[in-house]
């Protein structure tokens, strides 16, 4: 039982193991009949071996992946962590195949990984213990001084490479080096994005047979050129890679936290107030370009902020070409960057990357009651104005709403210039907007208020009529609370709706406030209870309402929509066939103002057939659901309302040991 709690610990993580192999044929079976005892999936890449180890690895039970000839491990690992991906794993621990690391460690970094998702946990080695040569820990000393002065954290080991990756961030950072250099450019474009980046102490071994591919020279030379190139790019105004955290200051003098100060100076209303001072002073008293430029590189030298200073400087002399009184001017930039600094003394350190997905929708109660008052005291039309500049508000100060909005688009509709791609995410938004005005309109005007026709919707209240369950399956696309008050009779007495963890709370207080049809609301992401309770539901003759495009559960399978991979749950479909339940895929979509086409098509019985694949059978069952939501989509594709990263973010991390999906409720 102690086995199997372990192998969970790691699957729990959305984890596999990966592991570069080249010509380590005498250990890599071992390593991977270790790693299989603690993660259900490992990824071998033979990179070119000459002595079997591909075949040595696939033999133990890993899947083998192969370069026709020596890459590097960097380019291994660049192999594994795709297939990672393509296979819709949040993380991937990765070992070498020298044996030096032991698998009893893999539960401490999936512990890390599940404690912090997204984080790049390293696995901290003592050296002197394992009795290293002297060189070893010297090495390692000065790599994590040079990755301290570069990015201004002290990590313990950073030559480590039993780590654990989170495995949409890392492709995304984009690190190109071929061989051992990989491993430090991952974790110094990890730090530059704001990545968390942990450690945990973990066993190694230096066994008498171990063969290392670490040229001595030629691997020192390429991480010192990586250094040197990373020390110079620091004092240059542009940014050291991608950012994906906002980064909270590091205390020390690194070089990293120098930069920060000279171009950015502190955070806060006093330090953006003094950069707006010294900018206006420079550009009313200082005449001439390099007074102004010395005055800038004062404003580094004592950490007020090179590039405030400037912004402050054209801004100023931009108001006055316009005519503006010096001391409006000045009032003006003085305000702006006051309200800036205390904005950035409001924010929190962000720890989650903007592309994850926590499970729960935009917005809160507030807004709902805003649009419910709105539509009892004036009814549609004025809340529909409003929408139009709150909607512009939003396209302007949510980025990461918008730039899914654009991606979904262009996949949809095809790609468009900056400007209409502009035009077509404020449509985007617009339509979402109108989804809570509607929802709100419904609850005090009732069906009365909207135009509607409805297609097959007899097959919902024929199923809840006969007492034996269904599981209406929709998504986030058009107006699903909306086609929940739409039904009528049984199928709405017997409605139940599975929202995730944090939105339970807020529906039921929402349809308390309203005072319109009331539904069971079953709560899936705080415990593996949460699937009891759904076959209990439709055991009880509950109609079960679960969307198909988020996941619930640990299980997702990859399936093509709008022409690239995406990762959809085997949930509902699990569901249906273990319970016997009758799918129904359902949609409610608003095809004008206040006009929705109702619509559910045939009920499907699921169930498994003997002697086949559980997971071939899942597969075509989610990818004939997929095609109908891809249709959809196309044909109403500004009401698709998946702000997210559809196709990169992780799923959300709720409870893998569901019943459904290991079949306990059957």
């Amino acid at each position: 039982m102690a086995d199997i709690a372990l192998r969970r610990r790691c699957d729990e993580a959305g984890a596999c193991v990966i592991v570069p192999v080249f010509n380590n044929v005498s250990t890599v079976g071992d390593v991977v009949r270790g790693a299989l005892q603690h993660a259900s999936t490992v990824l071998v890449c033979d990179d070119g071996s000459t002595d079997g180890s591909g075949a040595e690895a696939e033999a133990a039970g890993a899947v083998v992946l192969r370069h026709a000839r020596n890459e590097g491990k960097g380019v291994a690992l660049r192999t594994l962590l795709a297939e990672a991906h393509r296979r819709g794993f949040r993380h991937a621990i990765s070992m070498d195949a020298d044996g030096q690391h032991l698998a009893s460690d893999l539960p401490v970094l999936a512990s890390a990984l599940i404690d912090e998702p997204g984080s790049l946990v390293l696995g901290a080695r003592n050296l002197v213990a394992a009795g290293a040569p002297p060189s070893s820990e010297f090495g390692r000393r000065c790599s994590n001084w040079w990755i301290w002065f570069e990015t201004g954290l002290r990590l313990p080991d950073t030559q480590s490479g039993f780590r654990g990756y989170p495995v949409p961030e890392v492709i995304e950072l984009g690190a190109r080096h071929r061989r051992y250099a990989f491993e430090t450019d991952v974790i110094l474009r990890a730090a530059w994005a704001g990545i968390p980046i942990r450690s945990r102490p973990i066993t190694v071994v230096y066994p008498t047979n171990r063969t290392s591919h670490f040229r001595l020279v030629i691997d020192n030379v390429r991480i010192v050129a990586l250094n040197t190139l990373a020390v110079l790019r620091h004092p240059l105004p542009l940014p050291l890679g991608r950012s994906l955290f906002r980064i909270p200051r590091r205390p020390g003098w690194s070089l990293f936290e120098i930069r920060r100060w000279a171009w950015l100076g502190g955070s806060g209303p006093l330090w953006r107030g003094l950069a707006a001072v010294v900018g206006i002073l420079g550009a009313t008293a200082l005449a001439g370009t390099w007074p102004r430029v010395l005055s800038w590189f004062a404003c580094a030298l004592a950490g007020v902020g090179a590039l405030p200073a400037i912004l402050a400087t054209f801004a100023y002399q931009w108001l006055l070409a316009r005519n503006l009184a010096p001391h409006w001017a000045t009032a003006l930039i003085l305000i702006a960057f006051l309200g800036f600094g205390l904005g950035e003394a409001a924010r929190a350190p962000a720890r989650v990357s903007p592309r994850s997905w926590s499970g729960q929708s935009r917005g809160g109660v507030f807004g709902h009651w805003f649009f419910l008052t709105l539509t009892r005291a004036s009814g549609r039309t004025l809340a529909y104005w409003i929408l139009y500049p709150v909607t512009l508000y939003f396209l302007l100060t949510a980025p990461v709403a918008r730039a899914a909005s654009r991606e979904f688009l262009q996949r949809a509709l095809g790609p468009t210039d900056w400007l209409s791609s502009m035009i077509r995410s404020y449509r985007h938004l617009l339509a979402f907007a109108r989804t809570m005005v509607d929802r709100a309109l419904f609850r005090t005007r009732g069906k009365s208020a909207f135009r509607y026709t409805e297609e097959g919707i007899h097959l919902i209240q024929e199923a809840a009529a006969a007492g034996k369950g269904a599981v209406l399956l929709t998504a986030h696309i058009g107006n699903w609370e909306l086609a929940g008050g739409l039904l009528g009779g049984a199928a709405r007495e017997k409605l139940a709706v599975v929202a995730y963890e944090g939105e339970r709370e807020r529906i039921a207080q929402f349809m308390k406030r309203s005072g319109g049809p009331q539904f069971r609301i079953i709560d899936v992401g705080r415990d593996f209870l949460a699937s009891l309770e759904m076959i209990r539901a439709l055991r009880e003759g509950a109609v079960l309402a679960v969307h198909g495009d988020r996941p619930i559960g640990g299980q997702v399978i990859a399936v093509p929509f709008l022409g690239r991979e995406a990762r959809f749950p085997v949930g509902p479909f699990l569901l249906a066939a273990v319970s016997g339940a009758p799918l129904i895929a359902t949609f409610s979509l608003q095809i004008r103002p206040a006009a929705y086409r109702f619509f559910a098509h045939e009920p499907q019985r699921l169930t498994f057939t003997a002697g086949q694949s559980r997971e071939a059978q899942l597969r075509i069952w989610v990818e004939q659901y997929v095609a109908v939501l891809e249709s959809l989509a196309r044909q109403y594709p500004y009401q698709w309302f998946n702000f997210y990263d559809f196709w990169d973010a992780p799923p959300p991390l709720v409870p893998s040991r569901t019943a459904f999906a290991t079949g306990e409720a059957a």
